[in-house]
């Protein structure tokens, strides 16, 4: 049973999970954001630091489930913005092991939000609104990652890149505390505390044992893959392999990452309305492929209309489809089982986030940018015949 509620209760609700995802964003992005201004960076250790990000991320998604079972949702997202907090005041010390360890705290508070947001409006969200609410809640991400790069260089430059992290931390402590008042209300009723932690090897298991939600989880690989390579590899192409002016390509790649957020409540929507998220994932697809082959065969000159529609597509599709897959795990999951399928997809999901830009990076060295977003039409076809043999799936389940 999902409890309606009123709706000034649903849209705070929906406020309160959104800034835990925004922040939770903004803090697995601060090194990368910083990493410029801060003496002695070097831009490998960029790329490690997310590695080991999105490692953690693999671990915390693991064990959400059992987590969520025994604290409830609503305290795992605080004790996950708390370990960030942690994480990015650890990032503070000038040692290279404090940098590993701030990483993976980062990682492994940041794997846990999304299973515990995702149960938390499963209980809360009527079905006909679920991917609307479930996409809306995803432009957090989006969100966050431009809370961070519009927040933390300022600070830094108003006074130092410890004060803009600690600052990071302290808001991620604020929004913990402002959370609180969600745990009365949700946790006690629904987060039995029998769970145990030896079970944490189980969504994963669950996940791949259903052809369906393998299916899904094998989707979210390929088009985490191709999502991560084009918010970290667009702004190179353009400047590189166009030869563009800075702030034209700053601008191509602003439109890009706006229409990740606006794509993020239109597919939502769109599900909504027609109740085929299948079919939206597949439309989704079908763009993406045409865009990023699209970029692939761009001229050395292009027409800049032709380039910022096809990085507003791209923007659209592979920024913009968490939303409805999100609400699709949750339509797909057994009775109260919501966080532990989400869990056990999203450990897949990070495997291509973890993959895809090295992949895509590598391809870019030994052959060219272009061909690199070649290859990502590829995978996103993969994606669609994916969807087309899994199309069919069982009803869903009512309110």
């Amino acid at each position: 049973m999902r409890p309606s509620g009123p709706r000034r209760r649903q849209a705070a609700i929906l406020v309160c999970t959104l800034a835990i995802q925004a922040v939770g964003t903004a803090a697995t992005l601060a090194f990368a954001v910083l990493a410029p201004l801060i003496p002695g960076a070097r831009t490998a250790e960029v790329g490690l630091f997310l590695a080991l990000v999105y490692g953690g991320a693999m671990v915390g998604s693991a064990l959400s489930s059992a987590l969520i079972g025994r604290l409830g949702a609503v305290r795992v997202s605080q004790a996950a913005l708390l370990l960030q907090g942690a994480g990015l005041a650890l990032l503070t010390a000038d040692a290279g092991l404090a940098q590993n360890g701030a990483a993976l705290l980062c990682g492994l508070g940041y794997g846990t939000i999304t299973p515990a947001s995702s149960h938390i409006l499963a209980r809360t969200t009527a079905p006909q609104r679920m991917y609307t609410v479930f996409s809306l809640k995803q432009t957090g991400v989006p969100l966050g990652g431009m809370l961070g790069g519009a927040m933390l260089p300022v600070l830094a430059a108003w006074s130092s890149w410890r004060t803009a992290l600690l600052l990071l931390a302290g808001l991620a402590l604020a929004v913990a505390l402002a959370s609180g008042w969600l745990r009365a209300q949700l946790d006690e009723p629904a987060a039995p505390r029998t769970a145990g932690m030896g079970q944490w090897r189980q969504p994963v298991v669950e996940v791949w044992r259903n052809a369906q939600l393998r299916a899904m989880a094998a989707v979210s690989l390929l088009f985490s893959a191709c999502q991560l390579s084009v918010s970290g590899y667009l702004m190179v192409f353009l400047l590189r392999e166009l030869q563009m002016g800075a702030a034209r390509a700053a601008l191509i790649y602003a439109v890009s990452q706006a229409a990740g957020v606006l794509g993020r409540i239109v597919w939502g929507r769109i599900a909504d309305r027609t109740r085929a998220p299948r079919g939206v994932m597949m439309l989704i697809g079908v763009l993406m492929a045409l865009a990023a082959l699209g970029l692939a065969l761009l001229p050395a000159h292009p027409d800049p209309v032709v380039l910022a529609v096809l990085a507003a597509v791209l923007g659209a599709t592979a920024i913009g489809w968490n939303g409805v897959f999100l609400g699709e795990l949750a339509r797909l999951a057994p009775a109260g089982k919501v966080a532990s399928v989400t869990g056990g997809a999203m450990f897949f999901t990070y495997i291509g986030v973890v993959l895809g830009p090295p992949a895509f990076g590598y391809l870019a060295e030994r052959a060219s940018l272009g061909a690199a977003y070649g290859a990502l039409a590829a995978l996103s076809l993969i994606a669609l015949l994916l969807l087309g043999l899994r199309g069919r799936g069982p009803a869903a389940r009512a309110g």
